[in-house]
This record gives structure tokens, sequence and C-alpha cells, in this order.
């Protein structure tokens, strides 16, 4: 017996169960030795064997006669294979359109892009908070047109000079309902728009720095009713100053 205990590792099982498992020599030496503990003193390569075995090959062919009969009488585990449903690639959805905004900035088209996709695929909280951060900019973007920021006061609508930062959305919100009367006939569109817009406020806020708020369903983002805040914006933009040089299209 101790003849065939002493009987080395067969370099060939060694190079076939590299060749099946990729692993380097020197791996599966100090695995097989490893696995022997288990097996108390069963000869190494009827070890190498149950080891072959566990990585779906065998090398049975290699063991003498004595090693293959010492296998028997031995319980070999084998790892548990846990079914896995082949999928194919991701299936390609059609794009819903919940947000609709036309535009040659490839900045704000990328935004209404991305919108749309998180809304296609459900995931709704991410899309929602693209939503604040496009009523965001595109409010931004009117106290810009309205009021030049040629003048300190009208730079301060939308940007503290004293952080060096564009305001919180709220401020942006704030200001623009303080100048409605500015707008003209316009003043109660604005004033509809803004109240519209109130949702994204806190809300956003919330879902974009709290584990708890999440949108579990598209109805929640249907309930804002945001393509009629981007319709009013988009009403907004047709009469202030400058249209020319905008690059919104409509």
């Amino acid at each position: 017996m101790n003849l065939l205990e002493d009987r080395p590792l067969d370099q060939q099982i060694l190079e076939k169960l590299r060749e099946k498992t990729r692993y380097e020599i020197s791996t599966i030496r100090k695995d097989i030795s490893l696995l022997r503990r288990r097996y108390g003193r069963l000869p190494i390569n009827a070890v190498a064997q149950i080891y072959a075995l566990e990585k779906g090959t065998s090398v049975l062919t290699r063991l003498t006669k004595e090693e293959r009969e010492s296998l028997p009488s031995v319980e070999i585990e084998r790892p548990t294979r846990i079914a896995q449903k082949k999928s194919g690639p991701l299936r390609k959805r059609k794009l819903i359109e919940f947000a609709k905004y036309n535009t040659t900035d490839q900045f704000i088209r990328a935004h209404i892009i991305e919108t749309n996709k998180a809304y296609t695929y459900g995931c709704y909280t991410a899309t929602f908070i693209l939503c604040r951060k496009i009523i965001e900019n595109l409010l931004t973007d009117i106290i810009r047109r309205k009021y030049p920021p040629n003048k300190k006061e009208h730079l301060e609508l939308y940007f503290d000079t004293g952080r060096g930062r564009t305001r919180d959305f709220s401020e942006i919100l704030s200001n623009l309902r303080k100048g409605a009367k500015d707008f003209g006939p316009d003043r109660v569109l604005l004033e509809r728009m803004l109240s519209r817009a109130e949702i994204f406020k806190d809300d956003a806020n919330n879902k974009a720095h709290s584990w708890y708020h999440i949108v579990r369903s598209k109805k929640e983002l249907d309930d804002t009713n945001f393509q009629d805040i981007i319709e009013m914006i988009v009403r907004l933009e047709r009469n202030l100053p400058d249209q020319s040089q905008t690059t919104h299209t409509r």
C-alpha cells in the first residue's frame, strides 16, 4: 500500500487538468493537495480523479488498477449546479416618448432621449430625477434670456456669485415667481407652469438623497403631467427676446 501512496502525481494528469480548467499547474497541485486532506490516505492520483470529476472531466485512464480500485468506496462531492435559463441579448423595446422637446442642442436632446429610455425600461426613479434636471435647466435658460446677465442683479437670479455656483431649483422657481409681472400677457402661463413644476422641487430632492423615496410605478410619473410643463415652457420661450439666436426649435 505504501508504494501505491507514494506514487507521485502523474504529469500527464496535470497537463490534462490544465487544458480543461485553464488553471496553472501550480494551482492544480495545490487544489489537489488540499482536497486530499478530506480523503485521508487516498492515493494522490485517485484524488486527482475526484478533482477532475468536480471540474466536469476525468483522468481515469491515467490511473493504475490499484488507484482505480481505491475509488468506489469514496463518496465524491460534486458542486451543486444551479440551472439557469439562458437568455439571449436584451430585447430592444420601442422607445416610449414620455418626454418630447424638439431642439438642435445635442445636450438637451441627449437628456430627452435618456429620459425616454429610462421610462421605457421601467427605471422610474431615474426618469423622475431626469425630468427635474430638464425642467430646472430649461427654466434657468428662460431667466438668462429674459434677463440678460450684463447686470449683476440679473446674473444673481440664477447664479450665486458668492458661492460660485448655479442656484438651487427652489431658488429658480422663487425668482421666476417674483418676476412674473415682467412676463406681461404670459404671467398667468408662467405661474401655472411654476405651480405644476413644484412637484419636482421637493420630491426629486427626496428621491435623489434618500433611500426611502422611490418611484414604483409609471402612474406616479404620468400623474406629474411632465409633458404639459414642457409645452408651457415652449410657449414661454416663443415670446422671449432674442429667440432667433436660440438653438431650440419647435
